[in-house]
């Protein structure tokens, strides 16, 4: 079952598809009305080939999924976009939500010639998953959970490509399991890293109340190198960091959600989060030291 399970997973994993006509229009979920005659369909797909999408989800999450298009022609089309998420419980029926269809106009491509590709429309959508959606025995990026897709064609007639990403189960986002969570968002952490708080838990409860529920989300860590005597590894710049966010909160006591991260978007770039290749010295071959720390 499981080996039956894996093949079926596997053959979700292709990031851009051509899809054949289905049984039926009228067979679709989500009806739209349209109208009866269409321009040429020049639609391509935007710079991107894969749905924006989380890696890590919950059971019952309602996601943001949003996806790009761009056109091949100068001159606009129409494009009919419909999203889905597919999950496995755990007695391995496969469950898909769709949404409603949404019928875009993407501008023409200013481009002399029109290459296509460049993104001239970004169609979003929010979907929740199921409840009884289940994270698979094996976890790793093979055995992925489900994915998300979204499919595109003319306004009229059927869907003539897709995007799609992947997606894994995690735990729930607390503290007691962050790290777990970021591991699996990235498939593994890196050697003599850290899983750091780009919410620092410091200000938890000000984070809280600004909106934001948890600072424990994996879209919010990340990994800082932590190697010792390597400038501006975590040790060095925990203290630094957290004196950022004192001065943030020091001049908007009560920020909104959008403020708080706004802010932390701005002050990513001021550092260097992975370690820089080791250099071999002597003659000395052993394995190098390992060392991990909790996050800030």
């Amino acid at each position: 079952m499981r080996t039956m399970m894996r093949a079926a997973l596997i053959a979700l994993s292709a990031a851009t598809l051509t899809l054949g006509p289905p049984a039926a229009a009228s067979a679709q979920p989500g009806s739209v009305t349209v109208p009866s005659t269409t321009a040429a369909y020049t639609v391509s797909p935007g710079s991107s080939v894969n749905v924006n999408a989380r890696v890590v989800v919950l059971p019952g999450m309602t996601v943001s999924l949003s996806i790009t298009l761009g056109n091949y022609s100068a001159t606009p089309s129409q494009a009919r976009v419909r999203f889905r998420a597919k999950c496995i419980t755990k007695d391995i029926d496969f469950l898909t939500v769709w949404s409603d269809p949404q019928i875009v106009t993407v501008p023409g491509d200013p481009a002399n010639p029109p290459k296509g590709g460049k993104d001239l429309k970004t169609v979003t959508v929010s979907i929740t998953l199921p409840a009884t959606c289940a994270p698979q025995p094996d976890q790793g990026s093979i055995t992925h959970d489900g994915d998300f897709a979204a499919e595109m064609g003319p306004a009229v007639g059927p869907a003539t490509g897709l995007k799609q990403s992947l997606y894994w189960i995690g735990k729930p986002f607390t503290k007691t399991n962050y790290k777990d969570n970021l591991i699996l968002q990235t498939h593994g952490q890196p050697a003599e890293s850290a899983a750091h708080h780009t919410l620092p838990q410091k200000f938890e409860a000000k984070f809280n109340k600004a909106g934001i529920p948890t600072i424990h989300d994996p879209i919010y860590l990340r990994w800082w190198c932590s190697r010792p005597g390597v400038p501006g590894n975590h040790p060095s710049k925990a203290a630094e960091y957290n004196a950022l966010w004192d001065t943030f909160f020091t001049q908007k006591p009560n920020p909104t959600a959008a403020e708080v991260l706004a802010y932390r978007t701005s002050i990513q770039g001021r550092y260097t989060y992975t370690c820089p290749p080791k250099t071999t010295t002597g003659s000395f071959s052993g394995p190098a030291p390992q060392m991990m720390m909790s996050g800030s």
